[in-house]
């Protein structure tokens, strides 16, 4: 059997690119690290998810209180879900939504790396600022003798200010977000000494820390010798 020649093959009438081995191919995307982390105790934790379309249970390997696994995933959106000692659970810690059938389930997003490119950005930088334009002139009596600028009202809204409630198991209002990491001074002169507090958060949680100082009180002298009249 004779091979057909060019000129006789019907594939060479075919207009476009000629694709020779594996350049045909299209470019398989790149795999990213995720580490997926289940931190709500357990003896055996395992992970299933979209990524093999929900066919296969991978173990989680026990790292101190947590057990981690680190999966190569292409960038998309994958939902997945933890089996804890053969229940099915999702993190409330981490994203999480529902899917067809109105189960909870965590989601993640994977992003492909693309390596920061700092010569890129650098004609975005603004110009450096003048050196004159920090030669501020210095204050004369006319500055002193004028009123304080009114502190914006927002900021009074810390919780040494807040009435205490009736209930003494009340919880506490949660604090707004321009009240953090500020130093506050309580209101009023009911109370014989120096309070001061600031507040933080860290993830959902506040933490408040009061510190106080009594003020000095003056003794009134019962010995009659040593009082003076006025």
């Amino acid at each position: 059997m004779e091979p057909i020649s060019r000129a006789e093959d019907p594939a060479s009438n075919r207009t476009g690119p000629e694709f020779h081995g594996l350049a045909g191919w299209p470019a398989q995307p790149k795999l990213v690290p995720v580490v997926i982390v289940w931190s709500h105790g357990g003896n055996h934790v395992e992970v299933e998810g979209s990524f093999d379309n929900w066919t296969t249970r991978q173990p989680l390997q026990k790292s101190g209180k947590d057990f981690t696994i680190i999966k190569l995933l292409p960038p998309g959106v994958y939902q997945y879900k933890f089996i804890v000692d053969g229940e099915w659970k999702y993190d409330p810690n981490q994203p999480a939504m529902f899917d067809e059938m109105r189960n909870v389930n965590n989601v993640i997003e994977v992003h492909e790396y693309v390596p920061e490119n700092l010569e890129g950005v650098s004609g975005f930088e603004p110009p450096p600022s003048p050196p004159s334009s920090y030669n501020c002139p210095n204050p004369v009596a006319d500055d002193y003798a004028k009123e304080p600028p009114v502190m914006p009202p927002h900021l009074q809204l810390t919780l040494l200010n807040v009435p205490p409630a009736l209930d003494a198991h009340a919880a506490l209002p949660r604090p707004q977000h321009v009240i953090l990491n500020h130093v506050y001074c309580q209101r009023g002169q009911n109370v014989q000494a120096l309070v001061i507090g600031t507040t933080t958060r860290y993830k959902s949680k506040y933490i408040t820390t009061v510190m106080y100082k009594p003020k000095a009180r003056r003794r009134v002298l019962d010995n009659p010798s040593l009082r003076t009249d006025a």
